[in-house]
């Protein structure tokens, strides 16, 4: 299957269905091929090489999901570490994990992979995921914290509330 866009095209068949042009044709078509690319991804064939073109604001996307992708598998193998039993280095992105049982790590994945998941489905925005690792930082943190251990195990002094009264107010 081939698409032209004037010029010879090459014949393979798109991987990532988009438009197929040479570099010949995009010389000589460049506007058309320009209008395409703002709907599509268009590849450029050049001597057996493929470029791409796509918009910035594409490039951008693939380019932050990508991270984000690298950060939950760095996350998950840091999670495969702890529950193997390794010591993480305290340099490590990823040290504060180990604050939480092997329990709370199985949560964390659940919870965490499924915000990502969401985000690459585009359900939510992808900085949500960062929101979820956020909010188990600040556990991990509490959980270390000896003012947060001692606020949890001081007895309760609660004093029971009374029944409000109610004043009668005057009105002039």
């Amino acid at each position: 299957m081939s698409r032209r866009v004037g010029g010879i095209m090459a014949t393979a068949p798109p991987v990532f269905d988009d438009v197929i042009v040479s570099a010949t044709a995009l010389n000589r078509h460049s506007g058309e091929i320009l209008d395409q690319a703002l709907e599509k991804r268009v590849t450029i064939m050049r001597n057996e090489q493929a470029f791409a073109l796509l918009r910035r604001e594409d490039a951008a996307e693939m380019t932050t999901q990508l991270r984000y992708a690298q950060q939950i598998l760095d996350l998950l193998h840091a999670f495969e570490r702890v529950r193997s039993g390794a010591v993480l280095d305290p340099a490590d992105e990823f040290e504060w994990i180990t604050a939480f049982p092997s329990d709370d790590l199985k949560d964390m994945a659940a919870e965490v992979y499924a915000a990502y998941a969401r985000a690459r489905r585009g359900e939510i925005p992808l900085e949500e995921v960062d929101a979820v690792l956020h909010e188990w930082q600040e556990s991990a943190w509490a959980v270390r914290s000896p003012d947060v251990r001692a606020a949890f195990g001081v007895a309760a002094d609660e004093v029971p509330l009374t029944e409000p009264v109610l004043v009668p107010t005057t009105r002039e």
